[in-house]
C-alpha cells in the first residue's frame, strides 16, 4: 500500500464530513494547490489565471439541492457564466415544493434575487422567483398547517404571537379557517374572544375575505369581522362597513361593531361623517365604474360569502368582472338605504348596461337583451337614462353612450326636444367622440319623428351621410407634406387591409378624416411641412371635432424624435408615437393589430341603416330634417354604387332638390348593367324629383333617356321610364312621332300551326262485328242519343 499523504487525507476527510457547498469550495482549493497558484479572497484561479470551470469540482452536482449549491457558490464568487449550466439543469429537474422551500430556508430568498444582478443569469431570475413564490404560497396555505396555527391562538401569548405570524403568511386564506373556528359549537367564550382578537392582528391581505364575512346572517360573526377590520386599519373597508353601520336595526351587534370600526378607521364617529351613507356607497360604486382602482393584473381574486358553507370563498375573475361585482353591489346597497336616490340608480344602470354590452355585444343587447339589463334600463325611465347617457359621454364610454341613446330614444317624449331649456342628451350625443354613439343618437332622433326643428337637428343628416359612405374596408388618412414618403406608408397600410388616402396639408387631412365615418386611423408625420398648420394645429383640430375626436392618431417620425414630442403628447391624451416603418409587418407590430372601432360587418350594417334613415326622412315631407337632405347628396350618390345601400339611396335622392341628385338617378336608369329593381326605383324617384323640382338633368342625359325608352322592353321599367319622359315635358314633335307608333287596335294574334298528330294504332277488330268502311256513314244509336 502506498503511503498516505497527510494533507490530502485531511482534505478528503473534510469533503466527506462537509456539505456540498463546502466540498465545492474545497475542490477549488485542491485545484489551486495542485497548480501551485496563490488564492485571492473570494476568487480562485488556475495556473493560466482563468476561473476554474465546472470540471474542477471534486464531485459533479447531481441532485437539485447540489445543483443549486453549485450555482449559488459560483454566483457569489463572481462566476455567473459558469453557473448557467447548473441553473439550467436545476430547472430541468423540476424541483418540488420541498426542494424549493429547503433552498429558501437554507440560502434565503436573496439567493434567487441575486440572479437578476448578472446579465448571464437574468433570464432565469423571474421564473425561479415565480417557482419559489408559488411553492411558499402552497406551503403557507396548506389546510393542516393553517388549522394547526388557528388552534394555537388560544394558547400562551408566545404561541399566539408565533401563530399569528404564520397565519399572516397564509394571507387571506387564513380567514375561512378562523371563521370556522369562531362558528364552532360549544366553543368557550374565552377561546372565541382570543380567536376574534387575533383575527384583527392579521395584515391587510385579510381585508377582502373579512369584508365578505360582513354579509353573514350571523350577527356575532359579522360583528367579529367588523371589529377585525377596524383593528387592521385599512380605510378602504369603510364603504363595505357602511351598510351595516347604517342599518335601522339598532340592536344588531354588527351595527355597533361597524360604527366602532368606521370611527377607528376615520377618526370620526359614524354620526359625524362628512358624507351620508348613500353618498359613500354611490361614490365608491362610481369609482369602480370609472376604473379608478388599480388591479395588479388583468384578473383579480374576489371573495364572496358562501351561505351554505358559512365561510368566505375566493373566485378568480377578470378585472372588468371585479369592477362590475363591487360597483353594482355597492350601488344596490345604496338603493336599499334610499330607493329613490338618483345618482345610485344612474351608476347601477350604467354599470349593468356597460357590462351587458361587453359580454353580449351591442347588437344583442339592443335586440334580444340576453342579460336583461336593457329592459331594466328602459324601465328606469327617461330621466335616469338621460343622465346615464350624459355621464357616459363625460366619462368617455362610447359603447355605453350608444346603448343608452338607443334605450332613451325608445321611451323619451319627442316634445321634450323643443320644450326644455337645456340641450337634450340625445343631441349632446351627436357631438360625442364615439361614432357608434353619434349614429345611435341620430337614428333615435329620426325615429322619434319630431314635428319641428330643435337645437341640434341640423347635425342629424350630416352624421347619417358620413355613415352612408362607409366602405367594406376601413380607411386610413396619412398626413405628410412629403408625397413619396406618405405614399410609401400608405402602401404599408394597404397591405394591412386599409384603404389609404394621403393628404399633403393638415387641413386636407382633417377634411378627409371628417368626411366619412369609415376612417379608423390617422397617421401624421412629425415634420409635416405642407400648408400653414403645424403639428399642434393638426392635433388640436382633430381632437376638437366630434367627427374625428375618437379616431386613433399616431405621430410618425424617427425614434430620436419621441422624447422631444412627449411634452406635446401630454396635451393630447391618446395620441401615440410611431417610429417610421420600413415594412408593413413593422407597422402592424407597432400598431398592435388593426385599431378598428367597427368590424367590416358593422360598417356595412351602419351604411345600410343610414341610407334607410335618409330615405325615411325623404318620405316625410315637412319634417325638420328634410331641408338638410341637400347636404347628403354626394354621399347618397356614392351609395348608389353599393349593393347594401343603393335602393335606399335612390329613394332618398328623389327628395334632394339638387341637379346632381337628378343626374345621379338618371345615370342609374341608363346603366343597363344595374339590377332591374334598382333601375326601377331610380326611375320612380327621378320622376318624383322632376315633378317637385322640375327638370335638372343634363341635356345629353335627357336625349339618352328618350332613346333608352324606345329600346326598353321590360314592361314595368318601360312604364317607369315613360313616366320620366312625360315629366321631362317632351316637345310636341317628339311626342307626335312617338304617338304614331301607337295602333288603335292590337294586332290579331298569329295563329299557330297545329302540331302534327301522331296516328293512333288501329284497334283490334271485334270478331263478331265488321268494321265500317272509312267513308261509310255511321247510323245513329237506337235511342237517338249520341
Amino acid at each position: 500500500m502506498s503511503p498516505v499523504d497527510p494533507e490530502q487525507s485531511g482534505l478528503d476527510l473534510m469533503c466527506r464530513n462537509s456539505s456540498f457547498r463546502d466540498r465545492l469550495a474545497i475542490s477549488c482549493v485542491v485545484a489551486c494547490l495542485a497548480a501551485g497558484a496563490s488564492l485571492l479572497p473570494g476568487f480562485a484561479a488556475d495556473a493560466r489565471g482563468q476561473v476554474p470551470g465546472p470540471e474542477t469540482f471534486s464531485k459533479e452536482p447531481q441532485t437539485p439541492i447540489e445543483l443549486w449549491e453549485a450555482a449559488d457558490y459560483l454566483i457569489r464568487t463572481g462566476q455567473a457564466q459558469q453557473a448557467v449550466p447548473y441553473l439550467n439543469k436545476f430547472m430541468k429537474s423540476k424541483p418540488d415544493d420541498a426542494v424549493l422551500l429547503q433552498i429558501r430556508d437554507r440560502y434565503g430568498v436573496g439567493s434567487v434575487l441575486r440572479l437578476d444582478n448578472y446579465p448571464e443569469t437574468r433570464a432565469l431570475a423571474r421564473p425561479l422567483t415565480s417557482l419559489l413564490a408559488a411553492a411558499s404560497l402552497r406551503n403557507s396555505t396548506r389546510a393542516d398547517r393553517i388549522q394547526r396555527f388557528v388552534n394555537t391562538l388560544t394558547k400562551s401569548s408566545e404561541e399566539q404571537e408565533y401563530a399569528v405570524e404564520r397565519l399572516r403568511e397564509a394571507g387571506p386564506y387564513a380567514v375561512p379557517y378562523l371563521v370556522q373556528a369562531l362558528d364552532r359549537a360549544n366553543i368557550p367564550a374565552e377561546d372565541r374572544a382570543l380567536i376574534a382578537y387575533n383575527m384583527g392582528r392579521l395584515d391587510r391581505s385579510a381585508v377582502p375575505p373579512l369584508i365578505a364575512v360582513l354579509e353573514s346572517s350571523d350577527g356575532r360573526l359579522a360583528a367579529d369581522a367588523a371589529n377585525a377590520l377596524g383593528m387592521i386599519g385599512d380605510v378602504r373597508a369603510v364603504p363595505s362597513l357602511t351598510p351595516l353601520a347604517a342599518t335601522s336595526d339598532t340592536g344588531a351587534p354588527a351595527r355597533a361593531a361597524a360604527r366602532r370600526a368606521i370611527a377607528r378607521l376615520t377618526g370620526r364617529s359614524f354620526e359625524s361623517q362628512p358624507r351620508s351613507p348613500v353618498r359613500v356607497l354611490t361614490d365608491e360604486a362610481r369609482k369602480y365604474h370609472r376604473h379608478a382602482f388599480l388591479f395588479p393584473g388583468d384578473s383579480a381574486l374576489i371573495w364572496e360569502w358562501d351561505a351554505d358553507q358559512k365561510i368566505p370563498v375566493p373566485r378568480q375573475v377578470s378585472r372588468s368582472d371585479a369592477e362590475a361585482y363591487f360597483g353594482q353591489r355597492l350601488a344596490r346597497e345604496a338603493l336599499k338605504l334610499d330607493p329613490a336616490d338618483g345618482p345610485a340608480q344612474i351608476v347601477l344602470v350604467s354599470q349593468a348596461l356597460e357590462k351587458a354590452v361587453e359580454n353580449a355585444g351591442f347588437k344583442a343587447v339592443t335586440t334580444n337583451d340576453p342579460t336583461g339589463a336593457f329592459a331594466l334600463a328602459l324601465a328606469a325611465g327617461p330621466n335616469v337614462l338621460g343622465q346615464v347617457l350624459q355621464t357616459a359621454i363625460t366619462d368617455g364610454k362610447p359603447d355605453l353612450a350608444a346603448v343608452a341613446a338607443t334605450a332613451l330614444g325608445q321611451i323619451v317624449d319627442r316634445d321634450v326636444l323643443t320644450s326644455g331649456r337645456r340641450v337634450h342628451p340625445l343631441v349632446e350625443a351627436l357631438s360625442s367622440p364615439g361614432r357608434r354613439a353619434q349614429f345611435a343618437a341620430a337614428r333615435a332622433l329620426v325615429l322619434l319623428e319630431p314635428r319641428r326643428p330643435f337645437a341640434g337637428s341640423s347635425q342629424v343628416v350630416p352624421i347619417l351621410a358620413r355613415f352612408v359612405v362607409n366602405q367594406p374596408a376601413p380607411r386610413a388618412v396619412v398626413i405628410d407634406g412629403n408625397l413619396d414618403r406618405g405614399n410609401l406608408v400608405a402602401s404599408y397600410l394597404k397591405e394591412l387591409g386599409y384603404q389609404s388616402q394621403v393628404a399633403r396639408t393638415g387641413a386636407d387631412g382633417f377634411r378627409a378624416a371628417a368626411d366619412g365615418a369609415d376612417v379608423e386611423l390617422i397617421l401624421v408625420d412629425a415634420h409635416q411641412v405642407g400648408g400653414p398648420w403645424r403639428l399642434v394645429d393638426i392635433l388640436s383640430n382633430l381632437r376638437a371635432d366630434a367627427r374625428t375626436a375618437g379616431i386613433p392618431i399616431y405621430v410618425v417620425g424617427p425614434l430620436n424624435n419621441q422624447a422631444a414630442l412627449d411634452a406635446t403628447f401630454t396635451n393630447y391624451p391618446g395620441v401615440k408615437f410611431l417610429v417610421t416603418p420600413t415594412s408593413a409587418a413593422i407597422l402592424e407590430r407597432q400598431l398592435g393589430g388593426r385599431p378598428s372601432e367597427f368590424s367590416d360587418e358593422e360598417r356595412a350594417t351602419f351604411a345600410g341603416e343610414a341610407a334607410s334613415l335618409l330615405a325615411l326622412i325623404a318620405s316625410r315631407p315637412g319634417n325638420p330634417f328634410e331641408s338638410d337632405l341637400r347636404q347628403a347628396e354626394s354621399a347618397l350618390s356614392l351609395a348608389l354604387n353599393t349593393p347594401t345601400t343603393n335602393l335606399a339611396a335612390s329613394s332618398a335622392l328623389g327628395d334632394v332638390p339638387d341637379a346632381e341628385a337628378q343626374r345621379s338617378l338618371a345615370d342609374v336608369v341608363l346603366d343597363v348593367s344595374k339590377p332591374t329593381p334598382l333601375r326601377l326605383s331610380a326611375a320612380e324617384q327621378l320622376a318624383r324629383s322632376l315633378q317637385r323640382f322640375g327638370p335638372l338633368v343634363a341635356a345629353d342625359q335627357e336625349a339618352k333617356l328618350l332613346t333608352a325608352f324606345d329600346q326598353e322592353r321590360e314592361p314595368a321599367l318601360r312604364v317607369a321610364m315613360a313616366t320620366l319622359i312625360g315629366a321631362l315635358r317632351p316637345k310636341p314633335a317628339q311626342a307626335g312621332a312617338r304617338l304614331q307608333q301607337l295602333n288603335a287596335l292590337p294586332a290579331a294574334p298569329e295563329q299557330a300551326a297545329p302540331a302534327p298528330e301522331s296516328a293512333p294504332s288501329p284497334p283490334t277488330p271485334e270478331p263478331a262485328e265488321a268494321m265500317p268502311a272509312p267513308d261509310a256513314e255511321v247510323p245513329p244509336p237506337a235511342d237517338g242519343k249520341p
